[in-house]
C-alpha cells in the first residue's frame, strides 16, 4: 500500500488536520471553531487523533479523532471516548483506509487508558467498517418532531397567495389548542440566564445510573457544552421544588430555510415523569413566543424521553444515529442499557 496510518498531534498539526476537515465537511459548518472547542477547550482533557498519509509525500488524506468524556457505567464514573471528526479525502474513500482509522481509535481502550469508546454513524454507509470489524450497534437514536406552526406546510400546499394567511392562522391556532398545559403543584420553572453551578454537579451525582450508560452532567461539562460552545445559541430551563434543583432542559435554537426551529439537546434530572412534562411544556411556550415552527427531540427507545415525547404527540421521524461501542475483551460494559438523549451522541 502507498499509504499508512499514524497518530497525529491535534496541537502541533492542527492546521494540517483542519485542512482535511474543511475539505470534507459542508462549507457552512464552523470547522475551525468546532476543532478548538473539542480539542483545546474540552474540560475532560485533550483527545487523540490519527491520520492516513501518503508514504512517499507524507501528505495527509484522512483524519479521525477520539474525544474523552466522563460517563457513568453502571453507576460508576469512568472516562470514555467518543469518535468524531472522521474525514476522508476522495482519493482514500475505500474500505481499507476507513478500517485502518477505525481500528486506531481502539488503541486507548486496549491500553486501558479508556474504559470504552463508541461511535455514532448516522447511516448504513457509516456502518460498513463496523460490519467488517464484527461490531454491531447496541442501540439507535431517532428524531422526534412536534409541529408548532403550519406556515411552511400550508405554503407548500396552497402557495404564497391571499388564501394562505387565514389558513395558516387557523392551523396555528389549532396546533396551539392541542397542547394541554402540564402544571405540577409545587414545581417552579424558570430560565437559567447565568452559568451552571455546583448544584448541577450535585444533581448529576444523585440521579440513579445503575444498570445504564449515560454521560456526566457536571457543572463544568454543562458550561462547556451549553455556555462556551462554538454554537452557543442555547436556552436552559430549570425545574425547582422547594427551591431545590430537580431537573433541567437545554434547548438549541437554529434556523433552517429561513424558519426558526428548536431542538431539545438535553433533558435530565429527577422525577422526569413529572418534571420532564413541565419542562417540555415550558419549552413549547417559549417556542410559541418566538414563532418557532417546530420542536425536535432525539432519544433511544429505552430512554425516559420517549414516553415524554409521546405524551406531547411528538411524531417519530428518521433514525439519526446508531451507537456502536468498543470495549476491551472481557468487559461487559457494552451490554448495559443505553437510554440516550442527544447529549450523548453530539460530537
Amino acid at each position: 500500500m502507498s499509504f499508512a496510518v499514524r497518530s497525529a498531534s491535534p496541537i502541533t498539526e492542527r492546521e494540517e488536520l483542519i485542512a482535511v476537515l474543511e475539505r470534507n465537511f459542508e462549507y457552512d459548518f464552523p470547522v475551525r471553531a468546532h476543532y478548538k472547542w473539542r480539542h483545546e477547550d474540552n474540560p475532560a482533557g485533550p483527545g487523540w487523533s490519527w491520520v492516513i498519509y501518503d508514504r512517499q509525500s507524507g501528505a495527509i488524506g484522512a483524519v479521525t479523532s477520539l474525544f474523552p468524556r466522563p460517563m457513568y457505567l453502571d453507576g460508576k464514573l469512568a472516562m470514555v471516548g467518543q469518535v468524531a471528526q472522521f474525514a476522508v479525502d476522495h482519493a482514500y474513500r475505500s474500505l481499507g483506509p476507513a478500517m485502518m482509522l477505525q481500528r486506531a481509535t481502539f488503541e486507548p481502550v486496549d491500553s486501558g487508558t479508556l474504559a470504552m469508546c463508541y461511535d455514532c454513524p448516522p447511516h448504513d454507509h457509516g456502518m460498513s467498517t463496523f460490519v467488517r470489524l464484527g461490531l454491531r450497534p447496541t442501540c439507535q437514536v431517532d428524531r422526534y418532531v412536534l409541529m408548532l406552526r403550519s406556515d411552511e406546510i400550508v405554503e407548500k400546499t396552497v402557495g404564497k397567495n391571499f388564501w394562505a394567511k387565514p389558513l395558516i392562522a387557523g392551523a396555528n391556532l389549532l396546533l396551539k389548542l392541542q397542547q394541554r398545559k402540564r402544571r405540577i403543584p409545587g414545581l417552579e420553572i424558570h430560565r437559567l440566564d447565568g452559568r451552571f453551578d455546583e448544584e448541577f454537579t450535585h444533581l448529576d451525582k444523585i440521579v440513579p445510573s445503575s444498570g445504564i450508560i449515560r454521560c456526566s452532567r457536571s457543572a463544568e461539562l454543562l458550561n462547556w457544552r451549553y455556555r462556551d460552545s462554538f454554537d452557543s445559541n442555547n436556552e436552559v430551563l430549570v425545574a425547582r421544588e422547594g427551591g431545590e434543583l430537580v431537573a433541567f432542559l437545554a434547548l438549541n435554537i437554529y434556523e433552517l430555510h429561513d424558519q426558526k426551529r428548536a431542538c431539545i439537546s438535553d433533558l435530565f434530572g429527577r422525577k422526569l415523569n413529572q418534571t420532564g412534562l413541565a419542562l417540555i411544556d415550558a419549552a413549547i411556550e417559549m417556542c410559541h413566543q418566538r414563532n418557532i415552527v417546530c420542536l425536535e427531540g432525539h432519544c433511544s427507545e429505552t430512554s425516559e424521553l420517549m414516553q415524554l415525547f409521546e405524551a406531547f404527540r411528538f411524531r417519530p421521524r428518521e433514525l439519526t444515529a446508531r451507537v456502536v461501542p468498543y470495549v476491551k475483551s472481557g468487559r461487559q460494559d457494552a451490554s448495559l442499557c443505553w437510554p440516550l438523549a442527544q447529549a450523548e451522541v453530539l460530537a
